[in-house]
């Protein structure tokens, strides 16, 4: 071996040894950047907008159940076991109610799900909530 192969071997060895801790563990002066995904606020436009498209319930609709309430988030899988025939073939699945008597269930899509399709958390859980205070639409109209 050559000279210049044995410099250049054990340069390569020694940049791969070498520890980089900024690198692996990065250090920031203000704290972590913040999170990439913010929900859109909700303006009375775009309010009256997510009404006219059904994925806000009418007004009448849209308050607290007054029964028990469980939320259970989960994978598109999950729901879909949990509410089978309640998703439109080839839409997301995002949530699902099941309601028997005075108790409530509400099936919501993860955050790393719901973020992946750009939905909020909230216009979700007012939808199925909704759903326990009565409310019912054309489920090909929009999501269960």
């Amino acid at each position: 071996m050559t000279k210049w192969k044995i410099t250049l071997l054990a340069t390569s060895w020694l940049l791969l040894c070498a520890q980089t801790p900024d690198v692996i563990n990065p250090v920031w002066k203000f704290g972590p950047p913040e999170p990439y995904y913010k929900p859109k606020e909700l303006t009375p436009y775009y309010v009256a907008w997510l009404r006219k498209m059904n994925y806000l319930p009418p007004e009448e609709f849209d308050h607290e159940f007054k029964g028990e309430l469980r939320i259970v988030r989960g994978t598109q899988q999950q729901l879909r076991a949990a509410c089978p025939n309640s998703f439109n073939p080839g839409w997301n699945a995002m949530g699902c109610t099941r309601h028997i008597y005075d108790i409530c269930t509400i099936y919501i899509l993860n955050d790393a799900g719901l973020q992946a399709i750009n939905w909020d958390y909230e216009i979700v859980l007012r939808h199925e909530r909704a759903h326990c205070n009565g409310w019912k639409h054309d489920p090909f109209r929009s999501g269960n």
